[in-house]
């Protein structure tokens, strides 16, 4: 393994520079927040309590209760074919003792496993076990403070991972589940029973380090990440096994936010969002209260070799707000293409402060295709408007793909939540709907290639959704090459889950 020090790297350094941390800091030093905080927190599950009244949806915003269901009700039948575990990850506990968090993205993390085979379909579900997770159920109270701002201080804390909820996506490394979140250590869980096994050691120089929630894994099963250190960056590179091959921090010239990333044949490009940190909205609102729009400012296209984590080339695109990418690739003369779901309000973190409340966030992201020439401007096209959690197959990440799959709202007098999966054609500009239904909120969806399958679309699209008027969560398979036609099958729980965020699906043979 060999580290490369773009800028001083030690555990300091990472440990005080992760969002997580930063936040932690502030909880410390600002007594009045820990005092204040905790009122506003009470009032905050009593606003919610009253507007879930009123607003049967809001139950995609409440505790989540870990479950073993054996034998979901089955509706249609599962594909020949289709085996294997789809694994999801997602915020799902907000409130303890009459508190509750500000922000969505602080909830501690449910890992669920929907089981699909023979025999038909299990789930089953468990919390990321993480210290944070076990001190505050052991106290049956919040004790640590997060993101989102609000909470005291009332455990002790020596870093990132003391503040990890593992809450936003889930991939499979060497036999193991690796529960991840983007402020600190990936977690260890066992497939199966989803047991916690601890946070993952990539080494003294990245313990407790920003370590994203995207990881992009090459056709050779190594895996490349990144780490959001503000105006710097950590490169990551493990091998297939999960071994700390290569890491580097760079510097980037000016501050963004960035949360997921592109891998292409041979390069790593980072996009920032067109935002800077409010020191004085930290205070307020923690870590991600601080993250606003900067008018006027562009966002930043950063271009590294993906062996060497040399910075190549740089761009701009149109000011905004980017979550998620689904894939990139290279031409041989160096240009390089990638799709972006981007919002033009450079404050769209703030968005997530609403469902706590009991109102829900306002979508506005588009999908674009961007080319990004090896010399003159970018092009920017827009393929479809409100859309997010953009995948592809598999197969074709980092090579030229033509098909993009995401959630979508299809509904234009809908502001609520997302109640359609689009398949997006990038070469002829058309896409394919299925809509669920007005009832309905819709989660990422994943591509599961065939076997053997030679077109980019034989494969089945799976994903989960929530039915807010019949309280019950339930899982939906697709034919990927026309999801626009009735589902193949969707296996039902009796109760809600929580809307989460990212998942992976593990065949049998992985």
């Amino acid at each position: 393994m060999s580290v490369e020090h773009g800028v001083k790297v030690d555990r300091r350094t990472f440990c005080l520079s992760s969002m997580a941390a930063s936040m932690l800091a502030v909880a410390v030093g600002e007594k009045s927040m820990a005092s204040t905080g905790a009122g506003d927190a009470s009032a905050l599950a009593l606003d919610f309590a009253k507007a879930k009244r009123d607003d049967p949806r809001l139950i995609a915003f409440d505790n989540a209760v870990a479950l073993d269901v054996v034998q979901p009700r089955i509706e249609g039948n599962i594909p020949s074919g289709l085996e294997g575990s789809f694994f999801r990850n997602g915020p799902a506990l907000f409130e303890r003792l009459g508190v509750r968090y500000r922000h969505w993205f602080d909830g501690d993390g449910l890992l669920q496993r929907w089981t699909i085979g023979g025999a038909g379909v299990q789930y089953h579900s468990r919390f990321v076990g993480t210290r944070k997770h076990r001190l505050e159920e052991e106290a049956g109270k919040f004790l640590l403070p997060t993101s989102g701002g609000g909470m005291p201080l009332l455990a002790s804390a020596t870093g990132a991972d003391s503040v990890n909820p593992s809450n936003t996506s889930v991939i499979a490394v060497n036999g193991e589940m690796w529960a991840l979140w983007e402020g600190g250590s990936p977690f260890r869980v066992t497939p199966n029973e989803l047991e916690s096994r601890g946070y993952v050691d990539l080494g003294d120089a990245a313990k407790g380090a920003p370590f994203s929630a995207h990881p992009r894994v090459g056709a050779d099963g190594r895996m490349w990440n990144i780490g959001s250190l503000g105006s710097r960056v950590i490169l990551y590179r493990l091998d297939r096994f999960g071994k700390l091959e290569h890491l580097k921090v760079q510097p980037l010239g000016q501050e963004g936010y960035y949360h997921d990333f592109l891998l292409t044949q041979r390069s790593i490009v980072l996009v920032q969002c067109s935002t800077a940190s409010d020191g004085k909205s930290s205070i307020e609102n923690g870590t991600f209260g601080s993250i606003r729009g900067v008018s006027g400012k562009p966002m930043r296209v950063h271009v590294f070799d993906r062996e060497t984590f040399e910075l190549v080339r740089q761009a701009e695109l149109p000011g905004g707000f980017a979550f998620h990418f689904g894939n990139g690739w290279e031409e041989a003369d160096g240009t390089i293409c990638f799709d972006i779901c981007h919002d033009a309000n450079g404050d769209a973190m703030l968005e997530f402060f609403k469902p706590m409340r009991g109102a829900f966030p306002n979508w506005q992201a588009g999908s674009y295709r961007v080319t990004l020439p090896k010399t003159g401007a970018a092009r920017f096209e827009r393929l479809h408007a409100r859309v997010e959690f953009p995948k592809v197959n598999p197969k074709f990440d980092t090579i030229r793909n033509r098909y993009v799959y995401a959630s979508c709202i299809n509904d234009p007098a809908r502001t609520d939540w997302f109640d359609s999966v689009v398949k997006l054609d990038l070469e002829s500009g058309k896409s394919q709907t299925f809509h669920y239904g007005a009832d309905w909120m819709v989660e990422e969806h994943v591509f599961v290639p065939k076997a053997g399958a030679l077109k980019e679309d034989d494969g089945w699209l799976v994903g989960t959704a929530l039915n807010w008027k019949t309280q019950q969560s339930a899982l939906t398979i697709f034919d990927a090459s026309r999801p626009e036609r009735k589902f193949l099958a969707r296996a039902w729980l009796d109760s809600p889950v929580p809307l989460g965020l990212h998942g992976t699906f593990v065949g049998v043979t992985t």
